[in-house]
């Protein structure tokens, strides 16, 4: 409900043309009451059919103008929260697409999708229709004036039941915040646990790990439904209270009401329309009390975007080179694994020119991802300086480095769409010609032109629709496809035959033919001996380096 009022506060201009409506049918609203009270006054007991006919058709005009004026509310209303929820969506989604890699690498598996789909529940609740029902809250306070002229015992006691009910939402939504909470977090886990069954369907049943991964989906829904069974029973018993707050409302207004007509300080007329009244002054409160529970959900799921919204960003402006030459240095620097304790790497000094190559190895754990990751800019590193050109990496922009860079990274994620779209990802501008290039140099031009949709053939999650090895020669198109002078290979050759590594060296050498300054991450005997360096990160803390003349001597 906070967020609503902030929303009607950021909008000072239409909030007034809001209130001006919520009030003219709020007093439109009191003509059906008045009409039932001067019927039964002033028509019943005289029969004069052109009373009943005057206050009919009174009756009628002004349930005509309170039609009019809820639409004109509506769409109001509509105007605050369409284009605000719109809003929302895009800077969340830009808050997550624009995110450092190193923190979202640190968020529980779920989680980010989970406050995604928080915001399609903030939009089912931040509706026009809510908010017109905030809005005639205070106006109840009308409805309390008038039956104050009718009588002031009775508009006290309505305002005591009005109260009671305010109170009981007020407590009530602070009760139902934390189940909410646990709610979403149970919702989380399950989600985690259903990606590991979709995403991960062959490792599940080769390595027998289905029962372990149902146990888990078993817990976190046990959590979800506790939470959720709380949630209701909360819901509930606010529900129910207000409800019977107005059930005993009624009965202390007809009682008190008889008293007061037996003694002739009130018509019959104006005890039912007394009745009527109080009713309709609890009426908007009532209508909190049903949405409490989805209003403490968007609160949780709002708080929980916000925390998104608030997480670093890449560095989205920055220098852009007129020409690139492709020279590349580390000076002194150390890095780490996302949310580790200690460095992979220390005292890492590289000078790499043009048309060079440096070779990294390591056993497995030992920095070789990280390191391709680091040259990307999707992480910084602890200390020290990577140097383009002499121009430090964190001062320039990095939309404009990363066309640069000819990335093909160890496990290759490829977005939904098809291979072209795949491989024109990144380079937009690139032609028939160029596209056709870079399948060749990839090797993958025999493999389209015996599938049935060729280069277009849909990529579905993330490409595990493909065959590996079909996957692998769709990145290193899509790496070729960039042009850029630096060239970043992780593990190039892995998990491909004999034609698709002689593609690998093939694009290599027309890369290095080309200029290119180039790294590769391989254990490939033929991609290690034409480096000009060679980079041990098996050796701790500072990795060993090794130039020609060194391997030539250490070979001696």
């Amino acid at each position: 409900m906070n967020a609503l009022f902030r929303r009607l506060f950021d909008h000072p201009l239409i909030l007034a043309e809001l209130v001006v409506a919520s009030l003219l049918i709020n007093l439109l609203g009191l003509a059906s009451t008045l009409f039932v009270m001067l019927v039964l006054n002033r028509y019943v007991p005289y029969g004069v059919d052109a009373t009943l006919a005057t206050l009919t058709g009174g009756v009628l005009l002004a349930a005509a103008l309170e039609f009019g004026f809820r639409e004109a509310r509506i769409r109001l209303a509509g105007a605050i929260t369409g284009p605000a929820e719109a809003l929302r969506g895009d800077s969340a989604f830009s808050a997550l697409a624009q995110a450092r890699v190193a923190v979202l690498d640190r968020l529980p598996p779920g989680l980010l999708q989970d406050i995604m789909r928080g915001l399609d529940l903030v939009d089912r609740v931040l509706t026009p229709a809510n908010l017109c029902a905030v809005l005639d809250l205070p106006f109840a306070v009308v409805t309390l004036i008038a039956l104050g002229c009718l009588s002031p015992v009775l508009a006290v006691l309505a305002l005591m039941f009005m109260l009671i009910s305010i109170a009981t939402i007020i407590v009530g939504e602070a009760m139902l915040k934390e189940p909410a909470r646990l709610a979403g977090e149970g919702e989380t886990q399950a989600q985690a646990a259903l990606g590991a069954a979709i995403h991960s369907a062959d490792a599940l049943r080769a390595f027998n790990a289905a029962g372990h991964t149902i146990a888990l989906w078993r817990k976190a829904r046990a959590r979800v439904l506790a939470a959720r069974r709380r949630l209701g029973e909360r819901q509930n018993l606010v529900q129910s209270v207000t409800q019977t707050v107005g059930v005993l409302q009624g009965i202390a207004i007809v009682t008190v009401g008889a008293v007061l007509a037996v003694k002739g300080e009130m018509s019959i007329g104006g005890l039912v329309g007394a009745n009527i009244l109080a009713a309709r002054a609890l009426g908007p409160i009532n209508r909190m009390a049903g949405l409490a529970e989805m209003f403490a959900r968007a609160d949780l799921a709002l708080r929980r975007v916000a925390d998104l919204m608030r997480l670093p960003r890449e560095q989205q402006a920055g220098m852009a080179l007129k020409a690139v030459s492709g020279r590349l240095e580390l000076v002194d620097v150390a890095f780490a694994h996302p949310g580790s304790t200690g460095p992979l790497a220390e005292h890492l000094s590289v000078h790499l020119e043009p048309g060079q190559v440096l070779a990294v190895s390591g056993p497995n754990g030992s920095g070789k991802t990280t390191l391709a990751r680091l040259l990307l800019g999707l992480i910084e590193p602890i200390r020290g300086q990577i140097l383009v050109d002499g121009v430090e990496l964190r001062q320039l922009s990095m939309e404009w480095w990363r066309k640069q860079v000819a990335y093909l990274p160890q496990e290759p994620e490829l977005l939904d769409g098809t291979i072209e779209e795949a491989v024109r990802s990144a380079n937009p501008s690139l032609d028939e010609e160029g596209r056709n290039r870079v399948l060749r140099l990839a090797g993958l031009r025999p493999w389209l032109d015996t599938s049935v949709d060729g280069i277009g053939t849909p990529i579905a999650n993330g490409g595990r629709n493909l065959a590996l090895g079909v996957r692998r020669r769709v990145a290193l198109a899509r790496a070729l496809a960039s042009g850029g002078r630096f060239v970043v290979f992780d593990e190039p050759t892995e998990s491909l035959d004999a034609e698709g590594r002689a593609a690998v060296y093939d694009a290599m050498n027309t890369l290095l033919a080309s200029g290119a300054t180039i790294i590769v991450i391989s254990h490939d005997p033929m991609l290690l001996c034409g480096a000009t360096y060679m980079l041990d990160l098996g050796v701790k803390p500072v990795p060993a380096l090794a130039g020609p003349i060194q391997r030539e001597a250490a070979h001696a």
